[in-house]
């Protein structure tokens, strides 16, 4: 659905039938759109975002496949693109991304039912080019970019009964643009991460802890005016490890509330 070559927008889109091992054109959307994003909800296709010649786009459109129609219905509160839309208790959620004006974007969720878009709880980073997943009941959110410079190894998880999210274990390798799936009725998926996250978040903080204390004592201390900047991904090595610790320290503390 979407996308572009080097001469222009697409609005085309195509489905794969695995029985007949062939591809066949759809109906095509009511826009270009590049760089957007989809999910299934409730049977129907949603795409959301992208950007065409004329811009960054908060429009958004739906798929009947009984109808082979597509609809649009009520926009985006921000326009937006390089994000992740996922459908999770009857809603579709709009999660990171950008626009011209900004990489700190709110997360939104739309109600079919109302046509409806509300903003809710932002997340604990903000990210573009990132992959949202469910999983066990809880949205999970993995790495993207903080600005052109910094990528993210970053882990994140929602779940709407708190209304909040929680950071978890980090991956091991930063990354933005990659792919994730999920498979289905994995043995014990839950015990893998975010239900002992305060015990892997311990961890990992006294491995970062040791590694440090292992450095040649020719490392300095970063200067005052970068230590108490704003933006945590900007500051040196040995200040982010420390910002690190405490915030684990804060992680672990919590995490049995924050189930």
């Amino acid at each position: 659905m979407g996308g572009h070559d080097s001469h222009s927008y697409h609005r085309t889109a195509e489905r794969y039938d695995c029985e007949t091992n062939q591809w066949s054109l759809i109906a095509p959307m009511n826009t270009e759109r590049n760089y957007e994003s989809a999910a299934v909800l409730n049977d129907k296709i949603y795409i959301a975002g992208g950007d065409n010649y004329l811009g960054y786009l908060s429009s958004v459109e739906v798929y009947d496949p009984d109808t082979d129609q597509w609809t649009f219905v009520a926009p985006m509160l921000c326009r937006r693109t390089f994000f992740s839309c996922v459908a999770f208790h009857g809603c579709l959620y709009a999660i990171g991304g950008r626009n011209r004006i900004s990489s700190k974007l709110s997360t939104e969720k739309y109600d079919p039912a109302e046509d409806t878009w509300t903003v809710i709880p932002g997340m604990n980073f903000h990210s573009y080019k990132l992959n949202a997943e469910v999983i066990d009941d809880t949205i999970f959110v993995i790495g993207g970019y903080y600005d052109e410079q910094h990528y993210l190894s970053r882990f994140a998880c929602f779940n709407d009964k708190g209304n909040r999210w929680y950071l978890d274990v980090d991956m091991n390798v930063y990354r933005s643009q990659m792919s994730t799936c999920v498979i289905e009725n994995l043995p014990n998926a839950s015990d893998y991460s975010y239900k002992h996250r305060d015990k892997l978040m311990e961890e990992k903080r006294k491995k970062m802890l040791d590694c440090e204390c292992n450095r040649p004592p020719t490392q300095t201390c970063p200067s005052t005016d970068v230590a108490t900047s704003s933006n945590p991904v900007a500051w040196p090595a040995l200040d982010r490890l420390k910002h690190f610790a405490l915030r684990c320290e804060e992680w672990v503390k919590g995490a049995i509330g924050m189930v």
